[in-house]
């Protein structure tokens, strides 16, 4: 029924009960062995086995060589006795003893049954406990403790009904006036999301403490009530009842859910006002509070004051990490060093998820060498680990040094514990976006699908983007289509995908889908991509028409980026005087990106006086940068203009801040896998010589078969 069968105990030889874990050899005997004199009368010896019961009830050895001496001496009868034995095991976690143990009880008490129950809401198996419970109904009435365990079990299941049918029967049975079981029944019902009825029994339970109270705050806060959080914790401080620790981190959660710099305020007036600024989980949270909702400064502060103080206050790995993670996302490098400095002179590493932020940190700081140095020294490294660091090679444009470490998780985890998660796949799958390489992004794919993470929507939107850009657009549109659910980023996804291969028809017939579904409204990205489509397909007056429509059908005001991809419009289609006009009627002044869309465009058609004012306003902008002088020698070239092509080129070579970035190109190699990437006169490649020599072999067949066919015209 509830039991499986018992493990083998030890039969002791004699009445010492002796720790096995403090027994060294029989030639020095134990000093902290029980010793229970045989001439002892049977009730002392019943006595004392309940007393040793109470004293090891968390020690799971000594209970079972205590269960071996019960039934040498034939007390496995005795109600009491096998009532504390039972007791003993559940709380010991040793449920399969506990409940063999049960089975085998010839009487049961009321105290046998809730041990029993409580014992499996323990170990989180709460459907064995209701089920129990039930049984127990047939035998016995249930007390107030058993109830109010059944209560905990109701409320981790977020059961309401049974809550209520244990309200019932707890009023039925007479116990409502239990302190305890109120306060059981007011956090079932919070726990279970039924803040009102919580709520009803604090107003009829007159006398309602500090934990009933709480208990609703609470259940507020993670219904996501949080303004009713805020209220009920002023309504209880009106009827004079005190917060204690969990009342105040509920509040300080739901203060962050609100995202006010007035609440933020005066929570933290109220903190700075008690006891409660000492506090190390209070002050932990009130950080966090800070620094997770874009206060990052404020948080800094309070970690300065809180632990350069002395005191010996030290806030949480969480907190720390957090901390670092806000110094990542807001470029504060120098208060990162500050905060690294601390954690390595209070000794708080090896710390995985210190390591992991403050790897990340680095990482976000573009601090390469230091990023790479702590990942090296980690003790132990998890799957975060290994994602910040691709991450990081990703967004540095490594993309092969990422998927090299890629490959690294398996060789490298510990006794292969650590494997890829979709975090890993999508940092994996853009890097191979980036490449456009179809090798390798294949064979992600194939990993991701037999891993089950293929139906992730993040995932599947990343390859729409990697088989676009890498040419299989039919391989896009299979997955856009197989999606049982898609999101925003999915119609996005695949708008770029058919404006990459300059098909702006499907283009704009998917951007009439998605608007047709009514279930997501484009954004700012969407109409990004969709512009961009129409500029690579020439559709001018459907791009412009979609631009005009952004701010009056959507609300959404056109951005520096959208204004760009109009020039591009115009520009693409030789209407460069219509783009030039555009960017005089802009309402704010037009960055880098706008000019260079101009500039851009007057290379394809060699149109040199715009290209020059385009120019002209781009050395204004990027004084230092190579891109319009390159762009501007080539518009000079195309109509002829040699020597201004020439003479702009030579002022590059003779400004040290202007370095022209060399190019490279790359390609796949089946043998071997991976992608080789080389530039201009590159030799780092171990097999460079034969390359060179394969290379001017083919030269060389070229130019013979070129003088062949010269000589035979």
């Amino acid at each position: 029924m509830h039991s499986s069968r018992l493990s083998p105990l030890t039969t002791l030889p004699s009445l010492n009960i002796q720790n096995p874990v403090n027994e060294t050899s029989q030639s020095k005997p134990n000093k902290t062995a029980v010793k229970l004199p045989t001439s002892l009368p049977c009730e002392d010896i019943f006595t004392n086995i309940t007393t040793l019961l109470r004293i090891y009830k968390h020690n799971p050895s000594l209970t079972s060589c205590i269960h071996a001496k019960i039934i040498k001496l034939g007390l496995d009868t005795s109600t009491i006795i096998t009532n504390s034995l039972l007791d003993n095991y559940a709380k010991c976690g040793q449920l399969e003893d506990a409940a063999k143990v049960f089975d085998d009880m010839p009487t049961r008490t009321v105290v046998s049954w809730t041990s029993m129950i409580s014992g499996y809401c323990q170990k989180g198996l709460i459907d064995e406990a209701i089920s129990l419970f039930w049984e127990m109904l047939e035998d016995m009435q249930p007390n107030e403790y058993t109830l109010a365990v059944i209560l905990r079990a109701s409320a981790q299941k977020g059961d309401g009904g049974l809550v209520q049918f244990l309200h019932c029967f707890t009023i039925k049975c007479g116990f409502i006036m239990d302190k305890f079981l109120q306060n059981s029944l007011v956090n079932a019902y919070a726990k279970c999301g039924m803040v009102e009825e919580a709520e009803k029994l604090l107003e009829i339970f007159t006398s309602s403490d500090v934990v009933a109270w709480t208990s609703v705050i609470s259940g507020c806060v993670c219904s996501k009530m949080v303004e009713r959080a805020l209220i009920l914790f002023f309504l209880m401080q009106e009827d004079g009842v005190l917060p204690n620790e969990v009342t105040i981190l509920s509040i300080l959660q739901a203060c962050s859910a609100i995202n006010d710099w007035r609440i933020f305020q005066w929570i933290h007036g109220l903190i700075l006002k008690s006891e409660w600024r000492r506090n190390s989980l209070v002050v932990n949270s009130l950080v966090e509070m800070y620094s997770t909702n874009g206060y990052f400064e404020e948080g800094v502060k309070i970690f300065c004051n809180f632990c350069f103080l002395g005191d010996g206050f030290y806030l949480s790995d969480e907190t720390m990490a957090a901390l670092l993670h806000g110094c990542g996302k807001e470029g504060f490098l120098k208060m990162g060093e500050v905060i690294h400095g601390y954690l390595i002179k209070h000794r708080f590493f090896p710390c995985t998820i210190v390591e992991n932020s403050l790897i990340n940190m680095y990482a976000e700081n573009e601090m390469e060498n230091t990023t790479f140095q702590l990942f090296n020294t980690m003790r132990f490294k998890d799957i975060i680990s290994w994602n910040t660091m691709i991450k990081c090679l990703v967004k540095n444009e490594q993309e092969v040094e990422a998927l090299n470490m890629l490959s690294e998780i398996h060789t490298n985890g510990p006794r292969n514990t650590i494997f890829p998660d979709f975090v890993t796949m999508l940092s994996s799958i853009q890097a191979c976006s980036n490449l456009a390489s179809l090798q390798m992004g294949q064979v992600i794919h194939g990993y991701t699908a037999r891993k089950g993470l293929e139906s992730d929507v993040f995932v599947q939107n990343s390859l729409i983007e990697l088989y676009a850009k890498s040419g299989k657009l039919d391989f896009a549109k299979k997955i856009f289509e197989d999606m049982k659910e898609k999101d925003l980023g999915s119609w996005n996804s695949m708008i770029a995908a058919y404006g990459i291969h300059g098909n702006g028809i499907l283009a704009l017939n998917t951007f009439t889908e998605l608007k047709r579904s009514k279930i997501h409204q484009p954004n700012n990205i969407t109409f990004l991509n969709i512009l961009s489509a129409c500029a690579h397909a020439g559709l001018v007056k459907e791009g412009f028409e979609i631009f005009n429509i952004m701010s009056i059908d959507y609300g959404i005001e056109p951005s520096m980026e959208h204004f760009a991809c109009i020039v591009d419009l115009f520009g693409r289609s030789g209407r460069l005087k219509e783009a030039q006009d555009f960017i005089d009627k802009m309402p704010f002044r037009p960055g880098p990106d706008v000019w260079g869309a101009l500039l851009g465009a007057c290379g394809l058609f060699g149109n040199v006086e715009i290209a020059e004012r385009a120019a002209k306003e781009l050395s204004g902008l990027e004084p230092d940068s190579d891109i319009w002088r390159v762009a501007l020698s080539n518009v000079y070239a195309r109509v002829g203009k040699w020597e201004d092509s020439a003479k702009l080129r030579g002022e590059m070579r003779g400004v040290e801040k202007v370095k022209k970035e060399g190019g490279w190109s790359g390609v796949e190699v089946e043998v071997g896998g991976g992608l080789v990437r080389f530039g201009v006169g590159d030799v780092k490649h171990a097999e460079s010589k034969m390359i060179y020599k394969v290379v001017h072999c083919i030269h060389e067949q070229i130019r013979e078969g070129g003088l062949t066919e010269a000589g035979t015209n």
